[in-house]
């Protein structure tokens, strides 16, 4: 441990050493001692704990952890204990020796005059029958009194010896005298022996030092000092305060303890381990008590037999029972006679089992007494007798298990990690308690010694591994950090670091930047730019105790804030700081950093907002949930009722069943009519429905906050809501939760359980808008809702109708009944007394319709309701209704954002005025900073200085990154050359995690700190491949100004003929090419070609070259300048052609003269000369060009008519993907894989000499589909790769992909199909070369092969070839219909070479001569054509000659047209008649010319346009000149 004396600080950091030596050493270099890896403790252990509490077991895996050794003191105190041991039995024997003589003296006198005594009782006896019974009485006595049995018995035999010796001496050699002896030595060795602590730490003194000799070799950089674990070690005071006053205290005492459940764990150790001896024990005490039982009942049962004989013989006495045997008794006391008899014939057996039971039980070894042996070793004297009396213990606790098992004897039962509640567990108890009081004595002492840690474990429910990992962390504590809450003293250390820092930026920006180039910032508030600046730690400003727990990014504050490690930590509450503080190791990272939870968002507003479309096309924009909390709610509800829960529903419900109720009570149905069937099976269908609908009190309030807005408990929304948060999928993916929390109770829900969400988005919206869009829809509804009631207004109309007709037919039938039986009464009476039939009928007839209509009157239609709600009013009432819920939706949307504020939860605003696209792109936009850095959300980045960059990496305070001086930003856009570095170059260095990474601006290094993953994760650059380039292009084209931007920003060389010759002529003006150029030189001439390409190729020998790479400015532009570069070997990779116009070089050449930084000297920039330049330029390049597109397909031309910028841009992005695509072969071929070899600047003649097995057929096509696909046609190199040194052209972009992919499975061994033999490949032929095979014929009589067999050879598809199109194959001529056809062949011949003609061939078409067709025939096939053309042309001119016809004048146009035109004339004619052609165009324009500038009034010759005298002059003269003598 390190000393306060010897304190010193370092990086703000104190550090304590233990010596002068040590302090001296790390103030020399502090850094080795402080870079990791860091040591591991010195392991200077000491641990102690009762009994069978895994201290040994622990011991040995805290040495194996740390490539220590257990220094067991039992080991080291064998040779001292022996020694003890040995005094202590001399001393015991020689004083037990002279004790058993005296007691074996006077015992054998004892028994001398008690036999005397005997002997003479026998005399006196009457008869040898009661000497014997006194004999046997008195021996039964004895034995009865003695407790063992077998001692009585050697006490007898030598009882019997000494008889006969009673006159002789008692010696130390007697059996009794041994016995007594060995028994005193035996009860001396059980207790304990117990030396000297001094001879403890002598012992523990020397091991130390033994095992220091050889410490350094445990592992590489061990201590000297330490590596030693101490086991059973005396737990006194007087041990530890010797170990202190020798110096040997170790580092950390660790105490194993079992106080929970009051031992429960330690005393079930020590009970399974002495089960055997314990269960011996407790049988012995339960059979003894079973015995005494047993004992007891069976006197009291003598005693009761003894009872009834002396009643049965008193009544035989008095003559009140008959005479006879027992079985005339009464049954009950017959059968207590027969317990009585059977009582007694087992007494011999009882009293043979108690002599059994009252024998000594012997211990079974155990775990205990082995280890109590190896503190306490044993005598070998000891040990054989051991082995005596176990045997003998064997055979007698065999013979008590039978006894308990005819007893019935049990042993009690408890728990499998429980242990027996009796009285045999006390002494083990009592071995726990005797620890702990000395550890209680113990521990006091311990603490007052500073440099000691004591550690107290508890090892109930611990595994060795826990153990060991809790020593391991007790151990380290004192090496690990701790944290702390924050203070003032903290805020003051704080404020003076902003100080400072300031300071410092003030001088650095004082002597870096200038006065011009200083940028205004924006004022922050003090407050919040400390917070920027202060140091966070892993979980920035988020509590990590509920993202360690929970997963969920809850923003913590400064109040409940922590300092760990240098490092600020928030906290939600006090609770979690304080569960931080306990051990903060398990909140932070160590090797990763901590994963970011998904994105969780709160998407809130009015109803009417669109805050439902905009989270589902935001949930769908990012692949995360979309939960609507509504949506959930009726889900949930629906599980039960079916329907919809809702104000809305409540309302139909209602108009319903008083609908229902007003046809109910309108009119009583008839019973038995449709109408009550009708009725009723509406009832029953409803009734079933409502009767077991029986809801929850969770339904129950689900319902009433979707029906009346009751806040819903927060029992409810635990089932609800913590699932999203804590729950797959949602707690891995993210969500966006749509209109929760509502109200402030909501939110206050979520504070209160750590559910926070990371960003609330409110859409704000106004009053207007919203009923805009929810009155049409509402207004629609409520014309539904009308539309329904009318309808139903209807039904109930048509059904009262349908009930009163029924009533009324029922009345009716009635009425007729009663009437029928009036007339039978009347029929029955006399003629005399019946009145008139007719008119009696008619009356009541009459009678029956007046009563039906005063029974049954129609009533007024009443449904129609004058109250009825117009649409007007309806309008009015929606409006009013959108209005009330928008109030409230923004009183608890205020309420909600207050709330939300408390637990600093971010939230933005987004106004939803406009369409819902819209209003979703502005979401994203808010949102897409958040989205794309979430995963970076912990990550730290520090900017700083340049020079303080190269100082930490020097120092090897910090380290380069993988990236190297690259930009990673750059690196990500695809940048493949390395920037160039060099003091101009501005660089901007951050820190992040432990490394440094170089920026080549500030936008970048702004972009990377705000999600340094993103570009981290990328692969580092590839190895630097030096860049080759030249640029040519006529003068003014803007080559040297590209050519000049590559050197200053990558570095490259740049190199013109005249910087080549001119570096020769000043870096080496002695060597032979310097002397020649300037003898060229000196005479006024140019330098000869050979001398400059000697010039360039020594220019390129510069370092800068071979690392960097060059860019060639204006070469070459002579065939003999390539010439001499091919020689050279000197080919750039690329190059590039700046085209450009004639008249933009002069322009330019213009602006150049009009330039203010124009040179004072004269420059060769003349319009004459550059047009000479630019002449012959473009004289040559014509062959330049064809020769590098030939050779090396490296020529690239670039419109150079753009501006400067978009001219480098263009350049620049070619230049990075040729050297991207170098670096990808390299990469590939260094791995051994296929790569593309196109802008590799391959020759033809090294592809020919490295082509595969394959030649120049695509080996993919071949593999997969069989077809030979020749790809010589194209000399292209896009779609070839090299694989094992060979090169392979395929056929497409998707072949070559495959091929790259898995290239082995398309070269041998392991392609499907070899390349046929050279005679077996078709061969295209061309028509010349079809002529020089005659007389060869071609097959299949010269039709198409192709075309017949996908014509399934059928008579139509045989269609004759064309000798342009043949091919040559296994020696046979094939000609084809067309190109395709022949393609198709070329690729599977095998499929179309063997085909049979038919017997029935089409006729030959004969040739006819063209002479022999008719005039019509010989015009359609010899000039139809050049007609059209001419026709067409003088359609489109319309001419008109001067003073000639208009049909003429067309016709004087075709024939000249024919003449310029006649494919079969010669040069000569055509040019002739071409200028014929031109010049009558010219007249014929005369006529519109003068028409559109001769004016009616006179104008002066000045007036008048300039060629139009001429042109009038030309007019007149054409008056009567034949057109065709022009």
């Amino acid at each position: 441990m390190g000393s306060p004396d010897l304190a010193v600080s370092f990086l703000g950091k104190m550090y304590t050493l233990s010596s002068e030596e040590a302090l001296k050493k790390f103030m020399l270099n502090p850094r080795p001692f402080l870079l990791p890896p860091m040591p591991l403790p010195p392991c200077k252990v000491l641990v102690i704990g009762p009994p069978l509490s895994g201290r040994s077991t622990l011991c040995e895996a805290i040495a194996n952890y740390y490539t220590g050794k257990v220094l067991d003191m039992d080991i080291l105190l064998k040779g001292h204990l022996e020694e003890a041991r040995s005094a202590l039995i001399e001393q015991i024997r020689a004083e037990a020796t002279a004790a058993a003589i005296a007691k074996v003296k006077e015992k054998i006198e004892m028994e001398r005059l008690f036999r005397e005594q005997v002997a003479l009782s026998a005399q006196e006896a009457s008869n040898d029958k009661e000497l014997e019974d006194f004999e046997e009485s008195s021996h039964i006595d004895e034995r009865s009194s003695s407790g063992q049995p077998s001692a009585s018995a050697s006490r007898s035999q030598r009882a019997d010896s000494s008889l006969q010796t009673l006159d002789s001496n008692i010696t130390p050699d007697h059996p009794e005298v041994q016995d007594i002896v060995d028994k005193a030595i035996e009860v001396a060795l059980q207790s304990p022996i117990l030396l000297p602590p001094e001879i403890y730490v002598t012992a523990l003194e020397e091991a130390i030092i033994e095992l220091t000799k050889t410490n350094k070799d445990r592992f590489l950089g061990a201590p000297l000092n330490g590596g030693w674990v101490v086991d059973n070690f005396p737990p006194s005071t007087e041990h530890w305060t010797a170990l202190n006053e020798k110096g040997l205290l170790p580092d950390i005492l660790i105490c194993l303890k079992n106080t929970k459940q009051n031992g429960k764990c330690l005393i079930n150790r020590l009970y399974v381990a002495n089960k055997d001896e314990l269960d011996a024990k407790i049988l012995k005490r339960l059979t003894d008590e079973a015995l005494k039982r047993k004992q007891e009942e069976e006197e009291t049962r003598k005693e009761l037999q003894e009872m009834l004989r002396l009643e049965a013989g008193e009544s035989v006495g008095e003559g009140e029972a008959p005479t006879g045997s027992l079985e005339e008794l009464p049954l009950s006391e017959q059968d207590q006679m027969e317990q009585s008899l059977d009582s007694a014939a087992s007494e011999g057996k009882t009293k043979s089992k108690e002599s059994l039971a009252s024998q000594p039980f012997l211990s079974i070894p155990s775990e205990s007494s082995e280890q109590q042996t190896r503190t306490e070793p044993e005598s070998k004297e000891h040990s054989e007798s051991e082995g005596i009396t176990e045997l003998q213990s064997s055979e007698q606790l065999q013979e008590t298990k039978d006894i308990v098992s005819e007893l019935g004897v049990t042993l009690p039962e408890f728990p499998e990690d429980g242990f027996p509640d009796v009285p045999e567990i006390e002494p083990l108890k009592n071995k726990i308690s005797l620890f702990m009081n000395l550890w209680q004595k113990l521990e006091p002492v311990v603490s007052e010694t500073s440099l000691v840690q004591v550690a107290d474990i508890e090892i109930e429910g611990q595994t060795p591994e826990i153990l060991l990992d809790l020593c391991d962390r007790a151990m380290k504590r004192p090496l690990k950090h701790h944290g702390w809450e924050i203070a003032q003293e903290d805020e003051d250390e704080e404020q003076d670091d902003l100080q400072a820092e300031a300071e410092a930026l003030a001088e650095e920006e004082e002597e870096e930047e200038d006065d011009d180039e200083v940028e205004e910032e924006e004022e922050e508030d003090e407050e919040k730019a400390a917070e920027r600046k202060r140091h966070m730690g892993d979980t920035k400003h988020f509590c990590p105790v509920i993202l360690k727990e929970n997963f969920i990014l809850c923003p913590g504050s400064y109040e409940n804030g922590a300092k760990y490690q240098d490092k600020y930590y928030y906290f939600s509450t006090p609770e979690n700081r304080e569960k931080f503080l306990e051990n903060p190791e398990v909140y932070v990272s160590h090797n990763e950093p901590l994963k970011v939870p998904p994105l969780r968002v709160c998407l809130l507003g009015s109803h009417g907002s669109g805050k439902t479309v905009c989270a589902r096309w935001l949930a769908n924009k990012l692949g995360i949930f979309h939960i609507q909390f509504e949506e959930r709610l009726q889900e949930l509800i629906m599980l039960k009722t079916g329907v919809r829960v809702g104000p809305e529903t409540e309302e139909e419900d209602e108009e319903e069943a008083a609908a229902v109720q007003e046809v109910g009570e309108s009119s009583t149905p008839i019973p038995g009519s449709a109408t009550e069937m009708d009725i009723t099976s509406e009832e029953e269908k409803r009734s079933p429905e409502q009767k077991e609908l029986q809801l929850t009190d969770e339904e129950e309030a689900i319902k009433a906050n979707l029906v009346e807005n009751e806040p819903l408990p927060p029992e409810v929304l635990d089932n609800i809501v913590p699932e999203w948060w804590t729950k797959e999928p949602f707690r891995s993916t993210g969500f966006i939760l749509d209109g929760f929390p509502r109200t402030v109770d909501e939110a206050i829900y979520l504070a209160e359980h750590g559910l926070c969400p990371d960003i609330v988005v409110y859409l704000e919206v106004e009053e207007d808008d919203v009923s805009d869009r929810l009155l049409p829809t509402l207004l629609q509804k409520w014309q539904e809702k009308q539309n329904q009631k009318k309808e139903k207004k209807q039904k109930i109309k048509e059904q009262r109708a349908k009930m009163r007709e029924d009533q009324i037919i029922k009345r009716k039938t009635e009425l007729l009944a009663m009437q029928a039986k009036r007339k039978q009464n009347a029929a029955a009476k006399p003629q005399s007394e019946v009145p008139d039939e007719d008119d009696e009928d008619e009356d009541e007839d009459d009678d029956i319709e007046a009563i039906l209509e005063e029974e049954f009157a129609k009533e007024e239609d009443d449904m129609d309701d004058e109250d009825e709600e117009q649409e007007s009013e309806a309008i009015e009432r929606l409006k009013t209704e959108i209005a009330e819920k928008f109030e409230a939706d923004l009183n608890n949307i205020q309420a909600v954002q207050e709330e939300l504020d408390k637990i600093l939860v971010p939230q933005i605003t987004i106004g939803s005025k406009r369409k819902p696209r819209i209003v979703c792109y502005q979401l994203y936009k808010r949102l897409k900073d958040l989205v794309e850095n979430h995963e970076s959300l912990f990550e730290k980045c520090y900017p700083l200085s340049v020079s303080l960059a190269h100082k930490m990496i020097a120092l090897s305070y910090k380290h380069p990154s993988n990236f190297g001086e690259w930009d990673p930003i750059k690196l990500s856009e695809g940048e493949t050359i390395k920037p160039y570095q060099n003091p101009d170059t501005p660089t901007f260095p951050v820190i992040h995690r432990n490394s440094i990474y170089f920026f080549s601006s500030k936008e970048n290094r702004d972009k990377f700190m705000t999600n340094p993953i993103k570009y981290i994760r990328q692969p580092k650059p590839k190895p630097t491949v030096p860049v080759k380039i030249a640029i040519v292009g006529p003068p003014k084209s803007g080559k040297t100004t590209v050519a000049k931007k590559f050197a200053s920003v990558y570095g490259l060389k740049r190199l013109s003929m005249g910087d080549a010759i001119r570096m020769i002529l000043n870096d080496q003006p002695d060597t032979e090419l310097a002397l020649m150029l300037k003898w060229h030189l000196h005479k006024g001439l140019t330098a000869p070609d050979e001398l400059a390409i000697q010039a360039l190729d020594i220019a390129l020998m510069d370092n800068v070259c071979s690392t960097a790479g060059f860019v060639i400015d204006g070469y070459p532009v002579t065939r003999k300048q390539v010439n001499l570069l091919e020689y050279m070997k000197i080919i750039p990779v690329k190059i590039f052609e700046m085209q450009i116009d004639s008249r933009e070089v002069i322009r330019r050449a213009l602006l150049d003269k009009q330039s203010p930084d124009r040179p004072p000297y004269p420059l060769h920039d003349s319009s004459q000369i550059l047009s000479i330049k630019n002449s012959c330029y473009k004289t040559q390049v014509e062959e330049i060009r064809a020769y590098y597109e030939e050779q090396h397909q490296n020529w690239y031309v670039i419109d150079a008519s753009h501006s400067k910028w978009w001219n480098w841009n263009k350049v620049l992005e070619e230049t990075q993907m040729i050297t991207k695509q170098i670096q990808f072969y390299l990469e590939r071929i260094r791995q051994g894989k296929a790569a593309s070899i196109a802008d590799l600047c391959i020759t033809p003649q090294e592809l020919l000499s490295r082509l595969g097995e394959f030649g120049q057929y695509c080996p993919v096509s071949l593999a997969e589909k069989g077809e030979l696909v020749d790809c010589s046609v194209t000399p292209s190199l896009k779609f070839a790769a090299e694989f094992r040194g060979h090169y392979y052209k395929m056929a497409g972009q998707e072949e070559l992909d495959k091929f790259l992919n898995t290239p082995e499975l398309y070269v041998p061994p392991l392609a499907p199909h070899p390349l046929p033999l050279p005679s077996k490949l078709p061969k295209k032929l061309t028509a010349a070369e079809v002529k020089a095979l005659f007389p060869m014929q071609a097959e299949m009589q010269g039709y198409c092969p192709v075309t017949y067999l996908e014509g399934k050879q059928r008579y139509e598809a045989l269609v004759p070839g064309n000798t342009e199109y043949a091919v040559l194959y296994c020696k046979r001529l094939y000609i084809f219909e067309s190109e395709e056809k022949l393609q198709k062949f070329m690729r599977l011949p095998e499929k179309y070479w063997k085909q049979t003609l038919p017997h029935k061939l089409p006729p030959k078409k004969e040739p006819v001569l063209l002479t022999g067709l008719p005039l019509t025939g010989y015009l359609e096939q010899g000039v139809a054509t050049a007609l059209i053309k001419a026709m067409n042309e003088v359609g489109c001119l319309k001419p008109k000659f001067p003073f000639l016809s208009v049909k003429k004048s067309a016709l004087l146009f075709i024939a000249y047209h024919l003449k310029a035109y006649n494919p079969k004339s010669s040069d000569y004619v055509r040019k002739k008649y071409k200028r014929k052609l031109d010049r009558f165009i010219d007249n014929c324009e005369l006529i519109p010319y003068l028409g559109t500038k001769m004016t009616k009034k006179y104008k002066e010759p000045q007036n008048r346009p300039i060629d139009f005298d001429h042109k009038l002059q030309t007019f007149l003269s054409l008056r009567g000149v034949d057109p065709a003598s022009l």
